[in-house]
């Protein structure tokens, strides 16, 4: 069970008593809200305009945030689910040559065995031969 803790932010120079699960996620969260109230003020004309105008530019740049964070992370959970289809498939590469190149070195041994063999007797008919 998550226990709420209740923590003073500030936001816009003034002080707000917040409840939330961590006190740092909340100063946080306070220091975006900041952040994008220092970016609205930055527009032209901004300080001629009526509070709710103004509360109404804020919350449009927040949903703006939102939405392009959100719009980041889909993009991210594809190419993670690309790279996982790529790494799966290069892992399936990786077994095949594994299991080829088991097979062309038991079938090197075996021809190494084959020649040893084949030299042992070539060896052996040449020593009869000269007798």
């Amino acid at each position: 069970m998550n226990e709420t803790n209740t923590t003073e932010v500030l936001i816009d120079g003034k002080i707000y008593t917040v409840s939330g699960a961590e006190d740092s996620y909340m100063q946080q969260v306070a220091a975006f809200i900041n952040k994008k109230l220092e970016e609205v003020r930055k527009i032209p004309g901004y300080s001629r305009l009526d509070s709710e105008y103004k509360r109404l530019l804020l919350n449009l740049n927040l949903a703006d945030e939102y939405f392009r964070s959100e719009l980041e992370l889909k993009k991210l959970v594809k190419e993670k689910a690309e790279s996982e289809k790529d790494l799966y498939s290069l892992k399936h590469d990786l077994i095949s040559t594994q299991m080829k190149l088991d097979a062309a070195l038991k079938q090197q041994k075996s021809i190494e065995k084959s020649y040893g063999e084949l030299k042992a007797k070539y060896e052996e008919f040449t020593r009869e031969k000269d007798r």
